[in-house]
């Protein structure tokens, strides 16, 4: 009879474990899928081997400082990197040229927030979209080998990698948090340490605070962003207010509407009653922000666009999404995941901003108006950080809803232009500012500079949606032309289309 329990508790121990196993994998695959990592990989039969010398004449260069176009300049490129700018008097022989009459040449643009995850395919919608680098603030290590590989025969934007966001939670939740969301998860100054010397080691470019990370975490974490000579960027935590960002070596804040959080934390917390009190509140303190921002030298990413979005994407989804450039936003991002509810989903039933569908009218414009002055109150510290002079760099969080990789670049610059930049500062914010703050060599049309540039058919000085009229894309010295930028996007719509599961709401002519 003993013989038989021990068989049947055994049998019993063998079916809950296959289960588990079973469930492990099923869950990692969805979460794989839902991140873009079983999209089918597009492959447009492009190479970036080309020219090792050549030069581009007859064109208009922006200069050094970006507020003017140089007329008829050449630029002679050789081994990936500018050699010399100026008059084009005489065409170099034995090397071949590019005519570029008529036309702007610009610094390719940055990103400077992005989440690739594992959409892999995203890499050429930013290559089509003139963006040839995008800092990714929570860097995988598929997409540190991503990085390797675009060095070497991969099309793609240079890779500016922020190590996984540190977070606290306790042992279980920070178990399956670290899972399904690839954050850092810490509980103690040893644990922070040990972490940082980690990705120090594995060749992450900087360190990212997520809003989950406890007020000691965030202490212990700039202390060892000091320590390994490391940057330090990304949120605010909730646990901390902005005496403890002055105090920290925190370099750069991920999204203006960062600010509005800690503000709101000093406020109290405002609600749909407060709204006007609130905004009162933000631009009595905005100006004394933003020149802590300078004392301290820290920068900021602008995300205008995105938290803009929020209640729109609450309101009308449908007309948010139909506006979108949907088909190129990869499927598996797109249709999420019902197994965590932190999920990526940007269609209606798992919108991740969506309203409840429980609400009723009352809470819904109650919440509507909490959203708008969210909005208004990012707005007003912008404008504060434009005047006092703040270092701006554009970002859009591409790949959160609804934001598609590549072209919410062009609608973000858009978003700062109405906001009240100028041509020349947004692609000071795109380019130069970002160049500068990451340190890789890029950002401006002169000789010494990695050949990372963008032909344009329009003046983006007059107009800023110009940077959307492209000719050309260069990237480290490959060339690709207008015909080749759109078999890229060809391409990743195809492969969007062949692994898509349900059906996407397109604007007509998208």
């Amino acid at each position: 009879m003993r013989k038989w329990i021990v068989r049947i508790v055994l049998g019993v121990a063998a079916v809950m474990m296959v289960g588990a196993v079973s469930s492990y994998l099923f869950i990692d695959r969805e979460l794989t899928r839902m991140y873009g990592g079983l999209t089918e990989v597009a492959d447009p039969a492009l190479s970036k081997e080309g020219m090792d010398s050549y030069a581009i004449f007859h064109v208009n260069v922006l200069a050094p400082e970006g507020d003017r176009f140089l007329p008829d300049q050449i630029v002679t490129i050789r081994d990936g990197e500018i050699r010399s700018v100026g008059n084009s008097t005489t065409i170099p022989r034995g090397i071949p040229s590019l005519v570029g009459r008529d036309m702007y040449l610009v610094p390719g643009f940055t990103d400077s927030h992005v989440h690739l995850w594992e959409s892999e395919n995203d890499l050429l919608l930013y290559v089509a979209n003139g963006v040839t680098q995008v800092r990714d603030m929570n860097s995988l290590p598929v997409n540190l080998r991503w990085r390797d590989e675009i060095e070497g025969s991969r099309i793609g934007p240079d890779i500016f990698a922020v190590a996984p966001q540190f977070a606290t939670f306790g042992p279980m939740e920070g178990a399956f948090v670290g899972w399904v969301q690839h954050k850092t998860i810490v509980r103690t100054a040893e644990q922070v340490d040990k972490a940082v010397q980690d990705y120090v080691a594995k060749g992450y470019d900087a360190l990212k605070a997520s809003s989950y990370l406890d007020r000691e975490g965030y202490i212990a974490l700039s202390a060892a962003a000091a320590k390994h000579d490391i940057p330090l960027v990304g949120h605010l935590p909730v646990a901390t207010g902005l005496e403890d960002l002055w105090a920290s070596h925190q370099s750069e804040v991920a999204h203006v509407e960062e600010f509005v959080k800690a503000l709101d934390r000093e406020f109290g917390g405002y609600g749909a009653d407060t709204a006007e009190d609130f905004l009162t509140f933000v631009r009595e303190r905005s100006e004394d922000v933003a020149d802590q921002m300078i004392a301290h030298d820290i920068s900021v990413t602008s995300t205008l666009e995105l938290i803009d979005s929020f209640q729109r994407q609450k309101s009308d989804l449908q007309t948010e999404l139909g506006a979108a450039k949907l088909v190129y936003e990869n499927p598996g991002i797109a249709e999420g995941t019902v197994i965590t509810s932190r999920g990526m989903g940007w269609l209606p039933d798992v919108n991740i901003y969506r309203w409840p569908d429980q609400w009723d009218d009352d809470r819904k414009a109650r919440s509507r108006l909490y959203w708008q002055t969210y909005a208004e109150a990012q707005h007003i510290l912008f404008e504060a950080f434009m005047a006092r002079g703040v270092a701006i760099m554009t970002g859009t969080d591409a790949n959160v809803p609804v934001r598609v990789p590549g072209f919410s670049l062009h609608e973000e610059m858009a978003a700062l232009q109405a906001a009240g930049m100028s041509p020349a500062q947004i692609l000071a914010s795109a380019t130069s500012v970002p160049g500068d703050f990451m340190g890789t060599s890029t950002g401006q049309v002169r000789p010494g500079q990695k050949a990372n540039l963008v032909l344009l058919r329009e003046n983006p000085l007059e107009d800023i949606g110009a940077t959307d009229a492209i000719e050309m894309v260069i990237i480290g010295g490959s060339v690709f032309n207008r015909k080749d930028l759109d078999q890229m996007l060809d391409t990743v719509k195809a492969a969007n289309d062949a692994s898509r599961t349900v059906p996407i709401p397109v604007a007509e002519g998208g």
